[in-house]
């Protein structure tokens, strides 16, 4: 394999749970064969109990399997065409939480007791912290509104996978408001305001700023955009959320400049 498709497959074994020593055991396996785990050990110049462990943990995803020859167990990769297989199973699983969710979320949230008087704070940091805030917004059923710096978010991101959020936000039927500071990824969006549900208006250019806010419900998010120190505090509070979507959100958005009037 070529570097290119080596980081392919190693990006791919990893998001279905596995390590680089267990990458790099199945990998192998294919290569040799039906193995024992002292061959396998040998082979791989690896400790052998470190070998059994990763070839374990490798039955349990799918990925590998036991078979005998008399009296000598063998381990064996899986074909490759088994990936196709754990993702079918892996979304048929979510089709039956699908058809659950929506009725066990209204009976466990009848059980959830709320101050709604006292603020509620949850803190996250980095990249998947961002992506987590982003996948609860998916949940409303009312706007979501946004006034970031969107260059360096979407940087930190990723664009495709931002604009892979726009549009499962969309298929929701979410509609959203965004403020940014003119930029390249800005008019990207701005382009597919419809397709997207959204509307865009711009700051002045000289404006700069390393962090951002999202609201939706009774949700503000705050982020930070600071190097090494990505964070993400979610501030829940009903009071707290219509004073900034209703007074602040909308001085500003009066404020700035619809994005068709510069495209």
């Amino acid at each position: 394999l070529n570097t290119a498709d080596q980081q392919r497959v190693h990006a791919l074994l990893k998001q279905f749970g596995c390590n680089q020593r267990e990458i790099k055991i199945y990998l192998a396996s294919l290569q040799f064969g039906a193995s024992s785990i002292q061959e396998l050990a040998k082979e791989l110049r690896q400790n052998r109990v470190t070998v059994h462990s990763a070839v374990d943990q490798l039955i349990e995803k799918g990925l590998m399997y036991e078979t005998r020859r008399g009296k000598r167990r063998l381990i064996v990769a899986e074909t490759p065409s088994v990936l196709s297989r754990i993702i079918q199973q892996k979304e048929n699983e979510l089709d039956l939480m699908r058809t659950n969710v929506d009725y066990v979320e209204r009976i466990l949230s009848s059980l959830q007791v709320t101050d709604t008087s006292r603020p509620t704070v949850k803190f996250m940091e980095g990249v998947d912290g961002f992506k987590k805030m982003l996948e609860e917004t998916l949940a409303t059923k009312k706007e979501v509104l946004v006034f970031t710096y969107v260059d360096l978010f979407s940087e930190l991101l990723d664009p495709d996978y931002l604009e892979n959020y726009f549009v499962r936000r969309a298929a929701k039927g979410i509609h959203t408001r965004l403020i940014f500071p003119p930029c390249s990824f800005a008019e990207r969006v701005g382009r597919k305001s419809k397709e997207y549900k959204i509307q865009v208006r711009l700051l002045p250019p000289d404006l700069k700023w390393k962090s951002g806010i999202f609201s939706w419900d009774n949700c503000l998010s705050i982020k930070s955009f600071t190097e090494g120190k990505l964070t993400c505090t979610i501030l829940e509070n009903e009071d707290i959320a219509y004073f900034y979507r209703n007074v602040i959100f909308e001085l500003i958005w009066q404020q700035s400049q619809p994005i068709e009037d510069v495209l």
